[in-house]
């Protein structure tokens, strides 16, 4: 399998070229086009290890993923399938190598079939920070396809970095955070208009957005005129 990320960075397109027989895995709604040997099958995301139903049921409510995904397959010869997120921004491949990326439940696009999909629980973090309950858990050997809001950079981190709760995309294991104020006290962390934000450590590679959908939602949410009953 190839995936090549074309129209970077504003408009991107992921292109999945596929050997016969070879599939990949997407969220529901992400397929732009695809050859006509390309069979689709839609299906609860369970897979392996994810607890049936229930597990794909989850993972639809507390990490933001969709309950169906679509699992497309080349048949009889090699087949192509594009793919987009649904907002606008930056998609990269991550290459899993038998690790673990920790996804924030939006981000995720698609992957092969064999990698595994689950969900890791934040705790208070997830309440604290503002964000989502759950991040999404891929692990196996194989690439993943994430997506930003914005433009979308990496870091290889070898230390700390602190990051805006807004802004985070995805990171690889070994690396743990915890919530904190963005200054020493409350009123001066209100006052600089960031808050809470993410202390990460460790060793591993951290993917951020340049654009927080949040922000940008109430942003433009206030400029819109009243809606009419």
């Amino acid at each position: 399998m190839q995936i090549e990320i074309k129209y970077k960075p504003a408009h991107t397109l992921a292109v999945a070229s596929l050997g016969a027989n070879e599939s990949i895995r997407a969220e529901a709604g992400a397929m732009v086009s695809m050859s006509s040997n390309v069979d689709v099958a839609t299906k609860a995301n369970t897979g392996k290890k994810k607890g049936g139903i229930f597990g794909a049921l989850k993972r639809a409510l507390l990490a933001g993923e969709s309950f169906f995904m679509n699992d497309f397959t080349a048949q009889g010869g090699e087949g192509e399938v594009t793919l987009a997120p649904q907002l606008c921004g930056d998609m990269v491949v991550h290459d899993l190598t038998g690790g673990t990326l920790y996804i924030q439940g939006t981000s995720y696009v698609a992957s092969p079939t064999d990698i595994d999909i689950d969900t890791k629980f934040q705790g208070m973090k997830g309440i604290l920070s503002g964000e989502s309950l759950f991040f999404l858990a891929a692990s196996g050997t194989g690439p993943v396809v994430i997506n930003a809001f914005g433009g979308i950079d990496h870091i290889d981190l070898d230390g700390t970095l602190i990051v805006d709760t807004g802004h985070l995309v995805a990171f690889t294991e070994g690396i743990e955070y915890k919530i904190r104020k963005a200054q020493k006290g409350f009123i001066a962390s209100f006052l600089s208009g960031e808050g809470l934000v993410l202390e990460m450590k460790g060793k591993g590679r951290v993917y951020l957005q340049s654009r927080n959908p949040n922000e940008y939602g109430a942003t433009l949410g206030a400029k819109l005129p009243p809606r009419k009953e």
